[in-house]
């Protein structure tokens, strides 16, 4: 296994869901939230493939390969934490704004 581009993909796949997550809020804070859906939708299928890659590593050490932990894979698990976590504050978000939204007709 190629752990370099292993963590490459989890850096791409993570720093893709996070920014589609932040546009989400973006447009939620616009009252589109019909785009707001739609980019969370699609940032959440961006970090379920950086889960993906991040489960590849696991299952390779499972079965005997030795991981080298360099900053590089550490750096690429903060990446998929950090938006992991962005993604469920800004779902919890969108759904404020959209009651808010709600609320001022």
């Amino acid at each position: 296994m190629d752990y370099e581009t292993t963590a490459m993909e989890l850096i791409s796949y993570s720093g893709n869901a996070r920014s589609m997550a932040f546009q989400a809020l973006e447009k939620a804070k616009e009252g589109d939230f019909a785009e707001a859906d739609r980019l969370l939708a699609e940032s959440k299928k961006e970090n379920t493939k950086a889960h993906n890659a991040q489960t590849d590593l696991l299952a390779a050490e499972a079965s005997g390969q030795k991981i080298e932990m360099g900053i590089l894979l550490v750096h690429a698990q903060d990446h998929l934490m950090t938006s992991m976590l962005a993604i469920e504050l800004i779902q919890e978000l969108i759904v404020l704004h959209r009651d808010k939204a709600g609320r001022e007709k």
